[in-house]
């Protein structure tokens, strides 16, 4: 069983593609694709091996104004033609955050769905609203003072 698939999970996974910036603190940087997060961590897909316990810098741009959260590589394995790498949080208020910056980029992905898909313009409240009612319920609750790192 992979490190990541381990049924006694503190935190739930949620999938979600979305491009990232990922950063090692000594140096170069990376556009990648995350592919699950938790209150925990995320993982994403990498051309490129990672060293675990690495520590990286995750940055989220598709909402303004960007997110950064600080981490280390906790797991990476070989997938095919590519790495999963998976990435543990070190502050569990950034563990939150990340939830937080995921709500915003689904609102944000959904205001321009209404335009392309409908024709329909929304300001960035009426989006949040409409999406909150729909999709909300879907979002498990989060208590910050729950969570844990690792």
């Amino acid at each position: 069983m992979n490190a990541h698939q381990n049924p006694g999970r503190t935190f739930i996974r949620h999938p979600i593609d979305m491009p990232i910036d990922v950063e090692p603190r000594e140096g170069e940087h990376y556009c990648e694709e995350m592919r699950n997060l938790s209150l925990g961590g995320v993982s994403f897909s990498s051309e490129n091996p990672w060293r675990q316990g690495m520590p990286i810098r995750i940055t989220i741009s598709c909402c303004t104004p960007c997110a950064s959260m600080e981490g280390h590589v906790a797991w990476c394995e070989a997938c095919n033609h590519h790495y999963e790498v998976g990435v543990a949080f070190e502050d569990k208020a950034d563990a939150y955050r990340m939830r937080l910056v995921e709500q915003a980029c689904h609102i944000q992905q959904y205001r321009l769905d209404q335009v392309i898909q409908n024709a329909r313009y929304l300001t960035l409240d009426q989006a949040a609203a409409e999406w909150i009612r729909q999709y909300a319920p879907y979002f498990a609750p989060v208590d910050p003072e729950t969570v844990r790192t690792g």
